[in-house]
């Protein structure tokens, strides 16, 4: 997950790329960048806090990288555990109660399903930081080193256990995804042609 700063200023075709400017400091907040289908009036900026981080890279022709696991993550608060272990009705064990992000999905064919992470782990770290909440960590995750192994301190089970997980990066991922969708759309259309005369049976 990338983050980006909602808006509701105006991004028409050509213009993405401009400032995103408070209008009672004057100071650029971020860089508008697109804009949301069948959402009129909304559109998303990156924030410039992560432009600081990358445009010296952008400047010299680098390619910009964003780490992907494929998780999906909730953020853990003590009281939040405490709320949930309270509920009869929670079959999942005991959640620990501390600070971090709870793993709530691990997708298959992923850095994090090859790496060892499982539903309802506890992130604690993320390489040498500490993670309090979600946030933190998909920050922490877009920002590390892509073919890398990086180091995740979980809680799993009462227990405290260190990974290591190698991300890759987000955009060859979503590229995969779309070859793969692809694939089975053509091998679907291709089975269909291949029923002939006995189509009009199916319909």
């Amino acid at each position: 997950k990338v983050d980006y700063i909602q808006t509701d200023a105006a991004i028409n075709p050509g213009n993405s790329g401009g400032p995103l400017i408070d209008v009672e400091s004057g100071k650029v907040v971020g860089i508008n960048a697109a804009i949301r289908a069948h959402m009129e009036g909304t559109s998303f900026a990156i924030p410039i806090n992560r432009v600081r981080d990358i445009m010296h890279d952008l400047s010299e022709g680098k390619e910009i990288h964003h780490g992907y696991l494929g998780l999906g993550l909730a953020t853990c608060t003590p009281d939040w555990a405490r709320q949930n272990n309270a509920n009869s009705n929670n079959n999942s064990g005991k959640i620990p109660e501390v600070y971090g992000a709870i793993v709530f999905k691990v997708y298959p064919k992923t850095p994090a399903e090859q790496g060892g992470l499982k539903e309802n782990d506890i992130i604690l770290m993320i390489g040498s930081q500490k993670v309090r909440s979600a946030d933190d960590a998909r920050k922490l995750i877009d920002l590390a080193p892509v073919g890398e192994n990086v180091p995740i301190t979980i809680m799993r089970n009462g227990n405290t256990k260190v990974l290591s997980v190698k991300p890759v990066d987000l955009s060859s991922r979503l590229k995969e995804i779309r070859r793969e969708k692809q694939r089975q759309q053509q091998a679907e259309r291709q089975r269909f042609q291949e029923l002939g005369p006995f189509r009009s049976l199916l319909q």
